[in-house]
């Protein structure tokens, strides 16, 4: 009795060996993942305009990209500190060292406290050379050390470096924006107006002043915009519990206290 079944038979001359499909006959054509990176060539080209630029600072971008493929296939954070270490050593943009530097030690691989100390390196290199502060901008260095602390390092530390910014950097309306903001940040706009009273009296442009209360006004805004979006969101998950449901009613047993 023969089988219902259908047998099927391949011939020799239709196997294909290419790992894509094919046409006895055709030219084969590579799939998408074979053909050139559209990725990779928008980076090289990214990689001649900052070379055109500042190839100083192009030079910066490879040692750091280099550093961070390096940690994302090995996980290993000690290969990348050495790259990044001899990066320094070779003379490129050390701005752009550091701050990718202080990125990988904050987020990629968790440590805060060596972050720190890659700041405070910064901070002295910056002050120490004064043959180059021309390429480097002493009141972002600050805007990002207060960022950093106030991610990684709590409100005691967010005030002190914040302090010290303003030390070093008194007419610099960016620094002093960077200080308010923080404090809007830590829910303290009491602190914030404080910081901006003190600013308005360091700033001797009209200008600078009037930059900096709309930058932290804008910023507040911004904030109280977010949180009112975040209730709403709330009030679509949760309707019962903020129009009036069971959190409203007495808990069991609540008569018997009085």
């Amino acid at each position: 009795m023969m089988s219902s079944r259908r047998r099927w038979r391949v011939r020799p001359s239709r196997v294909c060996i290419w790992p894509w499909p094919c046409r006895p006959g055709a030219k084969a054509t590579p799939p998408a993942s074979v053909a050139p990176n559209a990725a990779a060539e928008r980076r090289r080209r990214v990689y001649a305009l900052l070379d055109a630029a500042d190839l100083a600072r192009g030079r910066a971008v490879r040692w750091c990209e280099s550093a961070l493929g390096m940690l994302r296939s090995d996980g290993d954070m000690r290969e990348a500190r050495l790259l990044l270490r001899a990066a320094l050593a070779a003379g490129v943009h050390r701005p752009t060292v550091y701050r990718a530097w202080t990125a990988m030690e904050a987020d990629h691989a968790g440590d805060g406290d060596a972050a720190r100390a890659l700041f405070e390196e910064w901070r002295v290199r910056l002050h120490q050379e004064d043959n180059d502060k021309e390429e480097e901008d002493v009141g972002g260095f600050w805007c990002r050390y207060i960022a950093f602390e106030l991610g990684h390092g709590g409100a005691a530390r967010t005030r002190a470096v914040a302090e010290r910014a303003v030390a070093a950097c008194p007419r610099d309306p960016a620094v002093h924006a960077g200080y308010a903001r923080a404090e809007l940040r830590l829910r303290r706009a009491d602190r914030a107006r404080a910081v901006v009273a003190h600013a308005l009296k360091c700033l001797d442009d009209d200008r600078d002043r009037e930059w900096l209360v709309d930058e932290v006004k804008r910023y507040g805004n911004a904030m109280r915009g977010r949180r009112r979006q975040l209730i709403r969101r709330l009030c679509g998950f949760f309707p019962r519990l903020f129009r009036g449901g069971w959190w409203s009613r007495p808990s069991r047993g609540y008569n018997r206290l009085d």
